[in-house]
């Protein structure tokens, strides 16, 4: 057990303890990954080369460096491009990452930050029979920050977009940040993919980072 918490600890390249067991740094970003959604194979940030979208990474990089006032100012990041696979939701999850490495020195019990994946979250709202806990929903809600992953896969639905806008606006209202990501680009395409309303909350009140980079899962 000793080992195997060691070796998936996030700080195991800098600290010298052979058992996590009982060293807080180690439970407190346990607990705030464990109640993320992100899923177990990304919570190890990964190195991407940037290529291309080396001005990109740099605007990104220097977010990440500041992205606990980001937060704290409620701001949002639109993370977007026409080609699938070029890193925006590792981007997202690394901002992600940050935030809870900044913040995890006496947080205790609360959830700070949550990945979702945005067609997986809705399929998971329709299905009555297994339905979502009040307490997901709340911490969607009261999170710090929320990252809505592939949030314009798909044209939305008048229930998915009423489902949707509903949780992103009550964040708007509490000025709680957010990170979407998405595969279109321009307020118009947005607005054909998820609606007026939505589309002017991701796009007109977001950071806009664009990448041009290829699929780097080729």
């Amino acid at each position: 057990m000793d080992k195997e918490q060691n070796s998936n600890c996030w700080y195991r390249e800098v600290c010298t303890l052979e058992n996590c067991t009982n060293c807080i740094r180690y439970l407190e970003m346990k607990y705030l990954l464990d109640n993320s959604g992100i899923p177990k194979s990304r919570q190890i940030p990964t190195i991407l080369d940037a290529g291309v979208d080396y001005d990109a990474f740099c605007k990104l990089a220097d977010l990440k460096d500041d992205i606990v006032n980001f937060v704290n100012h409620g701001d949002n990041l639109y993370i977007c491009s026409r080609v699938t696979g070029n890193g925006k939701t590792s981007w997202a999850i690394k901002l992600l990452l940050k935030y809870f490495d900044n913040i995890w020195a006496g947080n205790g019990f609360k959830v700070r930050g949550m990945f979702v994946h945005v067609p997986t979250l809705l399929n998971q709202l329709k299905n009555f029979e297994s339905p979502l806990s009040q307490e997901y929903k709340d911490n969607l809600i009261n999170a710090d920050l929320v990252i809505w992953d592939d949030i314009a896969s798909t044209k939305l639905s008048e229930y998915d977009h009423s489902q949707l806008l509903s949780y992103i606006d009550q964040r708007e209202f509490k000025d709680l940040s957010n990170i979407f990501t998405g595969n279109i680009i321009g307020i118009a395409s947005l607005e054909n993919s998820v609606g007026t309303r939505l589309a002017s909350r991701i796009w007109n009140n977001s950071t806009i980072i664009e990448f041009n980079g290829k699929d780097r899962r080729l």
